[in-house]
C-alpha cells in the first residue's frame, strides 16, 4: 500500500495554472499570526527553500514542496508562465500492489517517459515502439501501456533469442506454433500487402513496425471484446478470427490463452513489466536537465514573488 492517500491521485491528471497561483496554497481561514510556518503532510514535515508564510492574512505554501511531498511532479513553463503539476511522478511511496483484475480495454496509465525509461534500462538498443503502442492502443481502446510490457516479455526486451527473429515485426509471438511455416498459411482475411509467412520460418511477418504493433493490439482486442474492429481499420492479425471473441477481459485471462500451459502468464506482464514501469514514475528520478534548470529558475521566481508582497505590504501599512 502507498504510504500516503490523496484526493488528487489519478493518473495523467495535469493542472495548468497561473504563476501567482502556483506558487501558493491559498487557506481563508485565519491562522496565527507568524511570519514563518512549518508545513506537516501525512506527518512528517517538509522543507522548502521558500518558507510557507503568512502575508496579508493568507497562509501561503509552496506549491512545489507540498506537491511533491504528495508524489506529484512539478514543472515550471517559463514561456507561458505556467505551472504544470503531473500525478503519479515522484515522492516518498511505497509502490502499491498492483490489482490483478487489470482489464485489457481502458486508457493507458504508465506514460511514454515512464515506459521508455524501463525499456532503456533493459536494452539500450531495442527498437523505440512506446509511441506506436500508446497511440495504436487508444485507437482501439486496448491497454497500450500494458500491450507494450507483453511485447518487451514476449520479445526479451527485443532480443529476442527465440524462433521469431527481429526483422519480422512480430513482437508477441503471432503465429509462432513451434512448427516452421509453409508460406502458404492463410491469412484469414488479413491484408497479404501488410502480413505473410515465409517458408521456414517461424511466425507471422509485418510489412513495418506500426503493422507488428496493430497485429499485437489487434489480437488483444479480439480477446477483449466481441465488437467489430474501429471504422477504417484493416485486419492485419492473421489469427484474429480464431480467437474466441470476448473472452478474456482482464491480462489474468489470457493465462492458459495467449501462453500455454501460461500459469501466472498475465501477472507476469503486470507484476514484472508494468509494475516497474509505474515505480520509475514514482522514484521521481529521471529530469532531464532542461527540466532541472527550469524548476530552479521557478523557484527563484517564488523568492521573488514573496519578496514583491511583503514589500506590498509594508507600503501599504505606511
Amino acid at each position: 500500500m502507498a504510504k500516503y492517500r490523496h484526493s488528487l491521485v489519478g493518473a495523467g491528471i495535469v493542472i495548468a495554472v497561473i504563476l501567482f497561483i502556483s506558487a501558493f496554497f491559498y487557506i481563508s481561514y485565519p491562522v496565527e499570526a507568524r511570519t514563518a510556518l512549518q508545513v506537516y503532510v501525512n506527518g512528517q514535515k517538509i522543507e522548502s527553500d521558500v518558507p510557507a508564510q503568512i502575508i496579508g492574512g493568507r497562509t501561503m505554501l509552496p506549491v512545489r514542496a507540498v506537491a511533491e511531498a504528495l508524489g506529484f511532479r512539478v514543472e515550471w513553463d517559463e514561456r507561458e508562465y505556467k505551472v504544470y503539476i503531473t500525478s503519479g511522478a515522484g515522492g516518498s511511496y511505497d509502490l502499491p500492489a498492483i490489482d490483478m483484475n487489470i482489464p485489457i480495454m481502458g486508457e493507458p496509465v504508465a506514460t511514454a517517459e515512464q515506459l521508455r525509461k524501463l525499456l532503456r534500462q533493459n536494452n539500450p538498443n531495442a527498437p523505440d515502439l512506446v509511441d506506436l503502442y500508446l497511440q495504436i492502443g487508444r485507437e482501439y481502446g486496448v491497454r497500450g501501456d500494458i500491450a507494450f510490457c507483453q511485447a518487451a516479455k514476449e520479445t526479451g526486451w527485443w532480443r529476442y533469442g527465440g524462433l521469431v527473429r527481429p526483422e519480422q515485426n512480430n513482437y508477441c509471438g503471432l503465429g509462432a506454433t513451434g512448427r516452421a511455416a509453409t508460406g502458404e498459411e492463410d491469412l484469414r482475411g488479413a491484408d497479404p500487402n501488410l502480413v505473410w509467412y515465409e517458408a521456414g520460418k517461424h511466425g507471422a511477418f509485418f510489412a513495418t513496425p506500426a503493422v507488428g504493433v496493430e497485429a499485437h493490439i489487434q489480437h488483444l482486442y479480439a480477446y477483449a471484446t466481441d465488437a467489430p474492429l474501429p471504422p477504417g481499420k484493416k485486419l492485419v492479425d492473421p489469427r484474429f478470427t480464431l480467437v474466441k471473441r470476448g473472452v478474456a477481459k482482464y491480462w489474468t485471462d489470457l493465462n492458459g490463452r495467449w501462453a500455454v500451459p501460461g500459469n501466472g502468464y498475465g501477472e507476469s506482464i503486470l507484476n514484472d513489466y508494468y509494475r516497474k514501469a509505474l515505480a520509475i514514475g514514482n522514484s521521481g528520478t529521471g529530469y532531464t536537465d532542461d527540466k532541472i534548470r527550469a524548476l530552479q529558475i521557478e523557484n527563484e521566481l517564488l523568492k521573488a514573488e514573496i519578496v514583491r508582497l511583503k514589500r506590498e505590504l509594508e507600503t501599504k501599512s505606511k
